[in-house]
């Protein structure tokens, strides 16, 4: 039996995510003083420097979590799977729980060396850690279709997110290579279609 087309731009989805979040240089040579910065070197520079701002949490706490999450959610929603969809929620409420405490409620507890008290971030990262539970706890009850359907469109929220977040960060994406920079939000978006095609 041949693979449908939504599976087929799913996996070319997620192979264009994986090459750009691993390999591609996200900032050019220009812009980094004469070497071009991967998503790994990007990373560390930016954990060093302790970026501020919407572009700054996203390149240090969401970008990995976010990919990896976008992987598992469009293969669940092309492979149309009742296992798949409770893996899926498995994972999504112990990594929202995870960056909930580790960025909202143990900051704000004075549980990692910070002052007590919630800080207009740890409020936000509360806030978005609760609207995802709620967005992941419709999702498992939802049908697979539904699911599917559901899927899609946070996939290419995704994407949007992730352009957003670029132009945040690099003053309206100044300095970025375009294949792989802005090569996650193409498999971010190819995912999306799939799983709006489904499987």
């Amino acid at each position: 039996r041949l693979p449908g087309f939504g599976l087929i731009l799913s996996l070319l989805g997620i192979a264009v995510q994986l090459v750009c979040m691993l390999v591609l240089p996200w900032v050019s040579a220009s812009a980094a003083g004469g070497q071009e910065l991967t998503l790994p070197q990007l990373w560390d520079l930016a954990t060093g420097a302790n970026p501020q701002g919407f572009g700054g949490w996203y390149l240090i706490v969401f970008s990995y979590p976010l990919a990896a999450l976008g992987i598992v959610l469009a293969l669940v929603s092309v492979l149309e799977s009742v296992a798949g969809k409770v893996i899926f929620a498995c994972i999504a409420i112990l990594g929202i729980g995870y960056l909930v405490v580790r960025y909202g409620v143990g900051p704000a507890a004075g549980l990692f060396g910070e002052e007590k008290g919630f800080s207009r971030q740890e409020m936000i990262a509360v806030g978005i850690g609760v609207g995802a539970l709620v967005l992941v706890l419709i999702m498992l009850k939802a049908g697979l279709a539904m699911f599917r359907r559901i899927a899609g469109l946070v996939l290419l929220g995704m994407a949007g997110v992730h352009v957003y977040a670029l132009q945040d960060l690099f003053a309206d994406g100044e300095g970025l290579t375009p294949f792989g920079a802005y090569g996650p939000a193409v498999g971010y978006g190819l995912s999306g279609i799939a799983a709006l095609i489904g499987p």
